[in-house]
């Protein structure tokens, strides 16, 4: 009796055993189980991820590559925009420049025009001798200036017109003013008394050297018939270079 008891106590504790030895083994079971589905689910999420993370590093890269594309094409335009401005600039420079010549070559024009007209059709001016225009020209060397007279002879062209015309420069050395003849500062001219003869016009050239310390202020010219019956006076001022437009009715005949 006692060992039935017995046996049945060993075959109780061996379940038992058996029982928690299952246990253990589908613990393991689960847990490798839980451990190999999480790995899985992990690996996947990181996959998903990495192929997220590479579709978007792909975008950025063809983003980057467009707008590079995009600034090149940028900059050649701006270098485009750049050289066509410069040569605008200079297009412009260079019209500027030939508007100034015609526009020199014009106000010629007009001189010449006016002073023919003068002398073809001289109804509404002052006729006789004339000292018509006096124009002065710069020259390369310091104070050395070029100086071109006209004389005219407005209504009666008919005859011959002859005299001498005198030219004195008028200016100052400090307050003291001074006259000087064209002879003095001329090394073109003896005298001071230039002789004409003409029947429409006459043009004298020379030329001029301002003295150091002298401040010029303007041009006297007179000019006279050797009959003593004809004369005409005029003054350019200095500072205007060219004794002013070639307007006859800027002339003042002397009584």
């Amino acid at each position: 009796m006692a060992r039935s008891d017995s046996s049945e106590e060993f075959i109780l504790v061996q379940k038992r055993r058996g029982e928690r030895l299952r246990r253990l083994v589908i613990l393991i079971v689960f847990s490798v189980g839980s451990g190999a589905a999480g790995f899985m689910l992990g690996s996947a999420q990181y996959r998903a991820r990495y192929l997220a993370a590479d579709d978007g590093l792909e975008t950025v890269r063809k983003e980057r590559d467009r707008l590079q594309e995009q600034a090149t094409e940028y900059h050649q335009e701006l270098v485009r925009l750049e050289r066509d401005q410069e040569v605008n600039r200079h297009s412009l420079r260079e019209a500027q420049k030939t508007i100034r010549k015609l526009e020199q070559s014009l106000k010629e024009r007009k001189s010449e025009i006016s002073f023919y007209k003068s002398i073809m059709a001289p109804e509404d001016l002052e006729t006789g001798l004339q000292v018509f225009r006096m124009d002065l020209d710069p020259t390369t060397s310091p104070n050395r200036w070029r100086y071109n007279l006209v004389l005219s002879q407005i209504g009666d062209n008919n005859r011959f017109v002859a005299g001498h015309v005198k030219v004195h420069l008028v200016g100052y050395v400090g307050q003291e003013r001074q006259r000087l003849p064209l002879h003095r500062i001329s090394d073109s001219r003896e005298d001071n008394e230039i002789e004409f003869r003409f029947r429409y016009f006459q043009s004298v050239d020379g030329d001029m050297t301002i003295p150091e310390g002298f401040e010029p202020n303007s041009i006297q010219v007179e000019a006279v018939t050797d009959n003593g019956q004809e004369t005409s006076e005029r003054e350019f001022l200095w500072q205007d270079k060219t004794g002013g437009e070639a307007d006859v009715s800027q002339v003042q005949k002397s009584p």
